[in-house]
């Protein structure tokens, strides 16, 4: 039995469904031709094979596809960016310096197994960086999570929208901010443990419980935010 099965099914199907059907992933980044791996795993993604054999050609000097992989990865690790800095001029400074790392050394990332994962612990180190040298304080962007758009098949109240958008932010801010990450890695990268922790620095036990706390707090702020709502109602 993997981790993410052995989790308290009772706290992950609450809190989890909420979270798929109330958040969306942003343009440009996860699509439904990059599924997830199954946890465990770690299977490579389809736009990640186009990352290795861009950066492979790189690596023979082929500069003329650079380009290329700034569109595979630019648009993907801003938002995440953006969730560590808060500020879009900052995430946007601190994807620029890790493209420039990437740039400086693009043999690093033929020889790791997943470089997207790869690339977003350059981005994390980068904002951590970048958060020391500004002397701003780590905090979950709320910028960030009032992006998040729902998503449903079916044509539903604009104002049950934004109300279960809501619930999800002020649900999210609530949680510790390496709880948080992970979260929004695991819903909104498809991400699996394994990867998490390498983004990290952490180990997958370490990760696989933060989600289990994490997911166990947003089922309860999630059912006490539906209550105070019905009750106003």
């Amino acid at each position: 039995m993997t981790i993410e099965n052995s989790l308290d099914q009772s706290f992950v199907s609450t809190a989890s469904d909420k979270m798929r059907q109330s958040l969306h992933s942003p343009s440009g980044n996860v699509h439904a031709s990059d599924p997830a791996p199954p946890e465990g795993k770690a299977a490579v993604r389809p736009f990640e094979q186009e990352l290795i054999q861009a950066l492979k050609l790189i690596g023979e000097g082929q500069w003329q596809v650079w380009s290329r992989v700034v569109g595979l990865v630019g648009p993907r690790s801003l938002r995440y960016a953006r969730f560590l800095t808060e500020h879009d001029a900052d995430a946007e400074d601190v994807v620029q310096q890790s493209l420039t790392r990437l740039a400086a050394s693009p043999a690093l990332f033929r020889v790791v197994q997943h470089p997207w994962a790869y690339f977003l612990k350059i981005v994390r180190n980068e904002a951590i960086r970048f958060r020391i040298k500004h002397q701003r304080p780590p905090a979950i962007s709320v910028n960030l999570l009032t992006e998040l758009q729902f998503r449903s098949s079916i044509a539903i109240d604009p104002l049950e929208v934004a109300e279960r958008q809501q619930m999800i932010q002020a649900a999210l801010t609530e949680l510790p901010v390496d709880q948080a990450e992970v979260v929004i890695l695991k819903f909104w990268e498809g991400m699996t443990f394994q990867e998490i922790a390498s983004v990290m620095g952490e180990s997958p036990n370490t990760v696989a419980s933060r989600y289990r706390y994490a997911i166990a707090k947003l089922a309860r702020l999630l059912r006490a935010l539906e209550g105070e709502a019905a009750h106003v109602s």
